[in-house]
């Protein structure tokens, strides 16, 4: 997958990843702690963007953004966790003792 299609913008305060296809939004939400781990709490967005690939773009976005900064993913939401089960190559960034079900 390729991140190049579209920019995504990063709001570390308010801790979300976001993508303004035309006029629509489409935005990840997380939780990162001092401990190192990051929640991906929510991912929301209309559903024809989210289902026909942005979804996954918006995911692979943050867990590069995990690898690259050192933190230790804890799957909070139903869409991470389908993501991880269709690529498991991302697994190796899950926290030590979390099954994914």
């Amino acid at each position: 997958m390729s991140e190049t299609e579209y920019e995504f913008e990063h709001d570390k305060e308010r801790q979300t990843f976001g993508v303004k296809v035309k006029r629509d939004w489409v935005e990840l939400e997380y939780r990162a702690n001092r401990e190192g781990k990051f929640f991906i709490t929510n991912l929301e967005g209309p559903p024809e963007l989210l289902e026909n690939g942005l979804g996954d773009k918006m995911l692979e976005h943050a867990l590069n953004y995990i690898k690259e900064n050192d933190y230790r993913l804890i799957p909070s939401c139903k869409a991470i966790k389908d993501y991880l089960k269709r690529y498991p190559e991302y697994k190796e960034l899950v926290a030590t003792g979390i099954r994914l079900g």
